[in-house]
C-alpha cells in the first residue's frame, strides 16, 4: 500500500468509537489505527472531513496514531459566504426545547428580523414539538404566522416548495426552519 486516503474522517470519532456506554455503531471506522501498525511508517495518509472540531481531531491523530508535527491542515469551506454555523451546549435533554430560546430574543423587539436558522432534528416528532414550542416564544400577533415553520419528506409537495421557496428568499417569512436532514440537499 502506497498511499491510504480516508473520507469522512470524523466517522472514526463519531460511529467507530465507544461514547457515553453505548455500543459502537459501526466498529470498522475505529480499527484504521491497527492499519496503520502494519504499514511502513512513511506510508503517507490524507484524511478528508468536514467536520473536524478540535475534539474529533484529536481523536482522528490518536486513533490513526499520527504525529502531529508531521501534519499539515488544509482547510477550506464549500459552504456560500453567508452561511455560519452554530453550536449550542445542550442542557438536559434534546426534547427540552428550552435549548432553542436563544434562537428567539426575549422580549422581541418591535420590527425586529429574525435570521435565518436551519435547526436539524433526528425524528419527524421533534420537528414538529420544536417548532410549536418556538412559534410559542414569538409575540401574540407572530406566532403561527410562517416564522417557524417544519420541514420534512412526509409533508406534501405543494407545502414542501411553498415553505421552501419561502425560506430560501432573503425576504421571505419563514426565518426559522425546524428540519430533517433532508433540507440540506434541497
Amino acid at each position: 500500500i502506497k498511499h491510504v486516503h480516508i473520507d469522512e474522517a470524523h466517522s472514526i470519532f463519531t460511529i467507530g468509537l465507544p461514547h457515553y456506554g453505548l455500543h459502537v455503531f459501526c466498529p470498522a471506522w475505529g480499527c484504521f489505527g491497527e492499519l496503520c501498525v502494519q504499514l511502513h511508517h512513511k506510508t503517507p495518509f490524507q484524511v478528508l472531513s468536514g467536520t473536524q472540531p478540535p475534539h474529533i481531531r484529536k481523536a482522528i491523530i490518536a486513533n490513526l496514531q499520527l504525529k502531529p508535527l508531521r501534519l499539515s491542515s488544509v482547510i477550506l469551506s464549500c459552504n456560500c459566504p453567508d452561511i455560519s454555523y452554530a453550536i449550542h451546549q445542550i442542557t438536559n435533554s434534546l426534547s427540552d426545547y428550552r435549548n432553542l430560546d436563544f434562537l428567539i430574543p426575549n422580549p422581541y423587539p418591535v420590527g425586529f428580523t429574525l435570521c435565518k436558522t436551519i435547526v436539524f432534528h433526528d425524528s419527524i416528532q421533534s420537528t414538529q414539538d420544536a417548532s410549536i414550542y418556538m412559534n410559542g416564544l414569538l409575540p401574540l400577533g407572530l406566532q403561527y404566522g410562517g416564522i417557524v415553520q417544519h420541514y420534512y419528506s412526509a409533508m406534501s409537495t405543494k407545502y414542501l416548495k411553498i415553505v421552501f421557496k419561502d425560506f430560501a428568499n432573503p425576504a421571505g417569512t419563514c426565518r426559522v426552519l425546524h428540519a430533517m436532514e433532508g433540507a440540506s440537499t434541497v
